[in-house]
């Protein structure tokens, strides 16, 4: 290696304050993942050093893109990597390095000081800053232009003007491992990277209560999740159909507290996975009050299906915080095309539900027997193994008018209001009556939001009937209706 080189600083932050041991374990795991973050996105480096309280990669200066993704580093610095003979070098040096810099620029210097040296770092700034003031507008130490930083450590010096911030927390990997519950909507994926933040292998559970263009809605947010933050490891998805037992609970049980069931449900597979994974803990993206199935009388009587601890990162949180974090992370955009399932079924979900009549209604099915095949018969993907194909999703923004409108909500919501002349199918009675459909007929399918139909519409195309979803829904109509 030459005496000089561009390097990438790299500060860490909660892990300087652990013990001597843990500190050991926690940046040999940051290395691990830094590394780990480089390769798979094909970024060159010739070597990542570790010294105390630094860690410098030798690199291109685009890694940092990357790194700042990457959980435990709190900053980054492009620098200029030097060796020095004595004080006079060291500020010839900073003098050649800042001089262009600060051109026509108020400037300040900062030093920091490693090791043993017959100069202390106020010497560097003071004496440095009169060399550099020939070339610069003048010394400003409060709201300098350009701020020349120098860290001398033994007989280095690095140079730079940058300090880029990172996400701080913790190592993936050094706090243990968890499942998620996720939906592929704005909160579940938001918080699972809190978890990730916090040093957690988070591996997910995707419980499909649709089809094929849900699954791939979900999977595309998971894709932008995982390669954007999940360093160090190869996070698992598990895929379940949950169909059988929705349309179990939807035949038997009160429609009323369908939501709850179906979490409970869900908290069940997640507990089990997380045995399968040695998962430690359940991370939902629950809110409190945010639905009707996030109530606080809810949430506890959802919690008593299970054991393993529950963990709500955005439990305080509201909406809009929630969705500037997914903007802030990049998981908003595919996020924004996954649309709400378990609403569009159910016209009023009770808000308070007692464990009694919740356990009453669960004696109706055969939970155990539902939920052991579902289990058994789960998907389980890998990040290289994730396929989003695109030719599935058959929407349209306006009815023609020979086509046939099926509108999939429930009877209740239909009768409030409705397309004129569209015919009411239950979702939950469409799979009995595919039959019916005329492969010389259009059909538009429309639902709340266009989840339920587009899958349904899907469906019909693997019949060879031409079927189209409505892009949005009777919400997104309603309000061009409005607007018109």
């Amino acid at each position: 290696m030459t005496n000089s080189y561009k390097v990438i600083i790299v500060r860490l932050g909660e892990i300087t304050v652990k013990s001597k041991r843990v500190r050991k374990l926690f940046e040999k795991r940051l290395i691990n993942n830094i590394k780990n973050a480089l390769e798979r996105n094909n970024i060159k480096y010739d070597n990542v050093i570790s010294e105390w309280g630094r860690i410098y990669v030798l690199a291109d200066y685009e890694a940092i893109n990357i790194l700042k993704r990457v959980f435990g580093i709190t900053s980054l610095s492009p620098a200029f990597s030097t060796k020095f003979e004595n004080f006079e070098d060291l500020l010839n040096k900073g003098e050649n390095y800042f001089k262009d810099k600060i051109k026509n620029k108020t400037f300040a210097v900062r030093a920091r000081r490693v090791g043993k040296h017959d100069f202390k770092s106020p010497d560097i700034e003071k004496s440095l800053g009169s060399r550099l003031l020939q070339y610069s507008k003048g010394v400003n130490l409060e709201k300098p232009d350009i701020t020349a930083y120098l860290e001398v450590r033994y007989n280095r010096v690095y140079f730079y003007t940058e300090i880029i911030k990172a996400y701080g927390g913790l190592p993936i990997g050094v706090e243990g491992r968890t499942v998620a519950l996720v939906s592929g909507g704005y909160d579940s994926i938001v918080a699972s990277w809190f978890l990730l933040k916090r040093g957690s292998e988070v591996h997910f559970v995707f419980c499909n209560l649709d089809g094929l263009p849900y699954r791939i809605a979900v999977l595309n947010v998971l894709k932008a999740l995982i390669e954007k933050w999940c360093f160090g490891y190869d996070p698992k998805i598990y895929i379940l159909d949950f169909k059988p037992l929705l349309k179990e609970l939807y035949k038997k049980c009160d429609h009323r507290i369908l939501n709850i069931l179906l979490k409970r449900l869900m908290y069940r597979v997640a507990e089990s996975i997380a045995e399968q994974v040695d998962g430690k803990a359940i991370v939902t993206g629950e809110s409190l009050g945010q639905v009707s199935s996030q109530t606080l009388q809810n949430l506890y009587v959802s919690s008593q299906a299970v054991k393993v601890p529950i963990f709500r990162p955005l439990i305080g949180f509201d909406k809009s915080e929630i969705i500037k974090i997914s903007r802030e992370i990049g998981t908003y955009e595919a996020s924004t095309m996954v649309k709400e399932y378990c609403g569009a079924l159910v016209e009023h979900p009770r808000t308070s539900a007692s464990l009694e009549e919740i356990l009453s209604n669960e004696r109706k099915i055969d939970i155990d027997k539902l939920l052991e095949e579902v289990i058994r018969s789960a998907e389980v993907l890998t990040r290289d193994k994730i396929e989003l194909p695109k030719d599935i999703f058959f929407e349209i923004d306006h009815i023609p008018g020979d086509a046939i409108v099926i509108d999939l909500r429930p009877e209740e919501k239909f009768r409030k209001w409705h397309i004129p002349n569209s015919i009411n199918l239950p979702f939950m009675e469409f799979y009995e009556k595919i039959d019916s459909f005329d492969k010389n007929k259009k059909y538009v399918l429309v639902c709340d939001e266009g989840a339920l139909s587009l899958e349904s519409a899907y469906i019909l195309r693997t019949r060879g009937i031409e079927a189209y979803s409505l892009k949005g829904g009777i919400r997104k109509y309603k309000r061009k209706l409005v607007d018109s």
